[in-house]
């Protein structure tokens, strides 16, 4: 068990987040506390009296993460217990990875790499301990470790702890756009002295410890057409005689799977030992066979489907160990005929051999299930009318069942209600006849959702190797907004499992794709169940997927991004001091006397980075490179180095006789449009010049009334690199013209 002294400071540490989020004037964040009830009695005993108060909160911290937490301390039966309770930190951006912390209770993924085949199911690894996890575009690594933990209630839950210590390291990656691979390494160490003391607990082997490795892949061939495989080496002591037909290493699991749109094939082969997932509470490995299943679709209305499987367990062939051995055929099709009626018809064939041991004789039975399905819909209502045929031959007891059943919905704006009533009979060594009914009602009004369901009578569909119903349950319950963040809920339910399920069945119902977990006993038990919440948000996000997709966009990994602005001249490069360079036209640097920018934090992935041109300093021009696109990898420098062109000035002077103004005489830059005129003391300039010759001329119409120059028209000027020019001079003359002397003679 946990020790009191860890819980004690998780509640601490728990607590000192918990204020430090509700205090936070950054990011987003949400919490919540609840107080809830929960009562349990099986037949006429009291199994537990829960109350206690929950506390949850999540966090977003810039630069940290989303950090979250779950607090569910809980008085049971006058001992002290907790729900799940974690602390967590998500998203850490560090060392070119984003890492997630947790310390307390945990989940993991069963699977590291999703398997496609409905016929294979894996529950999740539940402990109470630690993991680290860090993740880098496709690819994952982790570990953890911890003691397995079980939910010991249907409602509230409770973790329970079992003897089973497990830890392990995982990694995962995506290669290319085709295939992902994932590969696990753990360890199963079992206290079997505590084990014996859970009766209820489903466990194959007394193995003590067991280590795990496996290899997953799914990689797509072509298009539609993908290919599964799982390799699995594993290792196990057992608490006895270690027999050497028990030590089977190698376990694997291959199929390929092609989903089109007329035409869907799943088939594999899987070969699993005792030892390949010795989670405690599950009936996982011990068992080899081939399954495939295919659905064909000639056209909308019409979907054909068949699927087969043989399995048998005991792999090792431990002659101390009860045997099963089952195969399995099963068709069916689905066709939508005019009058909007929906047919499904199905057939499934099931053969059961079993032996208790390698000296016993097998017990052989044979089942047939035939079944067709009627609804149509009309109005509010939708009809549904289903007849059954179940036959089992066995050497101990065979019946045969039959049943009919009708159904129906009926949907009115807030409400839906639905009714249905089963009619059975039972043929064996003692016939009888039976009616099930079950009922169900929904009601939406306003803040207010109510919902109902009951089942009542005697189910003797539930009770063959072909349900996949192992539970009946009545719930009557409600929900009710108590303005903006306040919430009760209510709820009292009956619920019975199955008394005859039992390996055998568990066996055949998960050769079917039925998950069953090995800790359900025989139940009838009834419980009722209030909680009272209250709930906090702050920030930009609301709801708590919110704010985890909000951390995922506001903590990237980062790099950093420098370089250098440099003159290209004849004798050298020379440093631009001044220059300001953005990133994405939103962050700016500018250069230092070395022509250096950098920056520091950049988030990863492509950037753009470029002079910014409308800041670019009036002595320099931009040069042959401007900006570039970079990928920013996280904890590495990029670099990026661009060049300008420092602008040359172009000086002159106009001369001319004294006390005569030179204001407004233009000179003229023969390359383009470019003009001025000189100051009064008939100085000029042309600024902001690339390297280049220039021919200037002074327009003589703007020449003083009688100026004439005294030299050329027109200058042609070589201007360097980044350097004033020469100086220019222009200079004028003023020539008056002669009046003519005219006589005139005056006649006499």
């Amino acid at each position: 068990m946990l020790p009191h002294r860890f819980l004690a400071w998780q509640m601490i540490l728990f607590g000192l987040c918990l204020g430090a989020c509700l205090n936070a004037q950054e990011g987003a964040g949400h919490a919540e506390i609840s107080f809830q009830q929960y009562y349990l009695a099986i037949n006429s005993d009291r199994v537990a009296d829960i109350s206690g108060v929950g506390l949850s909160f999540g966090q977003f911290i810039p630069n940290i993460g989303l950090v979250s937490g779950s607090l569910l301390p809980a008085a049971s039966n006058n001992r002290f217990r907790t729900g799940d309770s974690f602390l967590q930190v998500k998203g850490l951006p560090w060392k070119g990875q984003h890492w997630t912390f947790t310390v307390g209770d945990f989940r993991l993924a069963g699977q590291l790499v999703a398997i496609p085949f409905s016929n294979i199911n894996f529950p999740e690894i539940a402990a109470r301990g630690g993991t680290m996890e860090a993740t880098h575009g496709t690819q994952t690594i982790g570990f953890f470790y911890g003691q397995e933990t079980i939910s010991n209630t249907p409602r509230v839950v409770l973790r329970q702890q079992v003897p089973q210590t497990l830890m392990g390291a995982y990694w995962r990656q995506r290669v290319g756009t085709r295939l992902l691979i994932g590969a696990r390494l753990m360890h199963f160490s079992n206290d079997v002295a505590a084990l014996g003391k859970l009766p209820n607990l489903l466990t194959q082997t007394p193995l003590t410890s067991a280590t795990t490795l496996s290899l997953d892949s799914l990689y797509t061939l072509v298009g539609p057409l993908k290919l599964f495989g799982e390799s699995a080496w594993s290792t196990a002591r057992q608490d006895g005689p270690n027999l050497a037909t028990r030590n089977i290493p190698l376990s694997t699991l291959v199929g390929p799977v092609l989903d089109t749109k007329m035409f869907t094939l799943r088939a594999n082969y899987t070969f699993q030992s005792a030892s390949y997932f010795p989670l405690l509470g599950y009936y996982l490995g011990d068992r080899k066979g081939p399954f495939v299943e295919a659905t064909y679709r000639p056209f909308g209305r019409l979907e054909l489907y068949a699927s087969a499987s043989e399995y048998e367990n005991n792999v090792a062939r431990d002659p101390t160990l009860a045997n099963f051995r089952n195969s399995s055929e099963s068709a069916g099709a689905s066709v939508q005929l005019p009058s909007r009626i929906s047919v499904n018809v199905q057939f499934t064939m099931l053969d059961l051999s079993t032996r208790s041991n390698a000296a016993s004789p097998w017990l052989k039975s044979a089942d047939q299930q035939k079944a067709v399905t009627l609804s149509r819909p009309f109005v509010r209502h939708n009809l549904r009318l289903t007849v059954r045929d179940f036959q089992d031959v066995s050497t101990l007891n065979s019946q045969r069942q039959r049943s009919a059943e009708i159904e129906d919905n009926f949907h009115l704006r807030r409400l839906t209600l639905g009714a249905g009533v089963r009619m059975q009979r039972l043929s064996a060594i003692q016939s009888r006849s039976s009616l099930f009914y079950h009922g169900s009602a929904q009601l939406q009004m306003g803040r207010l959702s109510a919902y109902m369901n009951i089942e009542t009578g005697n189910d003797l569909q539930n009770q063959t190797l072909l349900a996949t119903n192992t539970v009946s349950t009545t719930v009557l319950g409600a929900s009710l907004s108590l303005g903006k963040n306040w919430e009760f809920q209510g709820e009292a339910y009956r619920n019975n499992l199955l008394t005859e399920l039992n390996p055998q069945s568990i066996f055949v119902l998960q050769g079917q794709g039925v998950f069953v977990p090995g800790t359900l006993a025989a139940l009838n038990q009834w419980s009722i169940y209030f909680r009272m919440s209250r709930k906090f948000q702050w920030g930009k996000a609301g709801a708590p997927e919110d704010l985890a997709q909000y951390a995922a966009r506001q903590t990237p990994l980062k790099g950093s991004v420098e370089g250098f602005v440099m003159e290209r001249l004849a004798a050298g490069n020379y440093p631009a001091e001044g220059v300001t360079v953005s990133i994405d036209q939103a962050l700016t640097a500018m250069t230092d006397a070395d022509g250096h920018f950098r920056f520091p934090s950049v988030a990863e992935g492509r950037h753009r980075v470029a002079l910014a041109l409308h800041e670019l300093p009036a002595e320099f021009d931009v040069g042959k490179n401007t900006e570039s696109a970079l990928l920013v990898v996280p904890s590495k420098l990029s670099r990026a180095d661009f060049d300008v062109i420092r602008l040359a000035t172009l000086r002159g002077r106009v001369t001319g006789p004294k006390g005569v103004g030179v204001a407004g005489i233009v000179i003229r830059m023969l390359q383009g449009e470019q003009y001025t005129t000189p100051d009064a003391e008939g100085n000029f300039s042309f600024y902001n010049l690339r390297a280049g010759t220039y021919t200037l001329a002074v327009d003589q119409q703007t020449l003083p009334e009688f100026g004439v120059l005294n030299q050329p028209n027109s200058v042609s000027v070589s201007v360097p690199a980044g350097v004033d020019a020469a100086t220019v001079t222009f200079g004028f003359e003023i020539h008056k013209p002669e009046k003519p002397v005219r006589n005139v003679l005056e006649k006499k």
